[in-house]
């Protein structure tokens, strides 16, 4: 690590006695030298787009709320150069949550001193620097991003207490309704009803206590009953690595009520279908039926009979079934949005 002379260091908390605490530990701290200046929320500094100069920024956080950890999100996006650490009284879970979503590290208010300020202040710093030193990995994470957020189920990636880290496009929608599965105030991704809540708890449990796939895939899966819609979600759970965070676990969650978002130019292209082809096989892929499709484009079932059996030539199927295992196994399954 590098000589550090002197920081400047902003704290961001609306605690009084949390300022004088930090002011006096400070003021014990020899080397690196440091000057302490707070504010009591963010905003002003972030409307003004400067932090007058500081070398880290602490960053009070003690509830999971989202305003936090947009606060969080705030300041790394305006300030991308300068280092945030964490100051809570729940580390074992806040602070690991407030490295994932940007902060260079976090410490616990309870075993505060002088040393582990200076330590983790200066280490952050350190570690800032490296990055900036290294390549920009940002259009690469931004590109998995818009891979999985074309997939047609929902992706959520959650630590072994279910706290969310990550939600594509898909799940984000299906959360948002508050319908059998929910993310509370805690960004805990739970099931509505208590017993199927319990189930999901021992779901994660179980896969992230299981050794190179010695349990079948059913046992990770289960069904999500919802109020507002006859048909429940599906969810699968697999284990996945989470780095720093330890382990972790994605859900894939399935709406089978919502229509398949595929797209007829796609389907074509695929299996050589004509305009008319095409429409008939989303049609038949999104659970309609010959004659109800033959009454909604107002042609005959002969036609439509007739565009089938042309279907399942080009595509070498022999039932409707197969067909639709054809299209939503296959890369139309996937929405057309440019991979950016």
């Amino acid at each position: 690590m590098s000589e550090l002379s002197s920081l400047k260091i902003l704290f961001i908390g609306n605690k009084e006695g949390d300022a004088q605490q930090l002011s006096w530990l400070v003021s014990n701290i020899k080397k690196p030298a440091m000057e302490l200046n707070s504010v009591p929320d963010a905003n002003a500094i972030l409307n003004q787009r400067s932090h007058a100069g500081a070398d880290a920024i602490l960053l009070d956080i003690d509830n999971a709320d989202t305003e936090d950890f947009e606060t969080l999100g705030a300041l790394r996006s305006v300030f991308q150069s300068t280092p945030v650490v964490v100051l809570t009284d729940r580390e074992e879970d806040l602070g690991q949550l407030a490295i994932r979503n940007g902060a260079q590290d976090y410490l616990g208010r309870g075993q505060l001193t002088a040393a582990s300020l200076a330590r983790s202040l200066a280490s952050a710093i350190e570690r800032q620097k490296g990055q900036q030193a290294a390549p920009d990995t940002s259009p690469l994470l931004e590109s998995a991003t818009a891979v999985l957020n074309r997939l047609p189920m929902g992706v959520v990636l959650v630590t072994a207490s279910a706290q969310v880290l990550f939600l594509n496009e898909k799940a984000k929608n299906i959360l948002d309704r508050n319908d059998g599965l929910v993310l509370d105030n805690n960004r805990l991704c739970r099931a509505s009803l208590p017993s199927e809540n319990k189930r999901l708890g021992e779901l994660l449990q179980s896969v992230l206590g299981t050794e190179n796939g010695e349990s079948a895939d059913s046992d990770f899966a289960m069904s999500v009953t919802r109020e507002e819609a006859d048909t429940p979600l599906t969810v699968m759970v697999a284990p996945i690595g989470t780095g720093i965070a330890g382990k972790g676990a994605v859900l894939f969650v399935s709406d089978p009520s919502e229509a398949v978002e595929l797209s007829i130019d796609a389907i074509c292209g695929l299996y050589g279908l004509t305009p008319a082809e095409g429409r008939l096989a989303l049609g038949l892929t999104n659970g309609h039926k010959l004659d109800d499709l033959a009454e909604e484009w107002n042609v005959s079932m002969h036609t439509v009979r007739s565009q089938l059996r042309q279907i399942f030539r080009k595509t070498d199927t022999s039932r409707q079934s197969e067909l639709v295992k054809l299209i939503l196994t296959g890369p139309a399954a996937l929405k057309a949005a440019p991979v950016i």
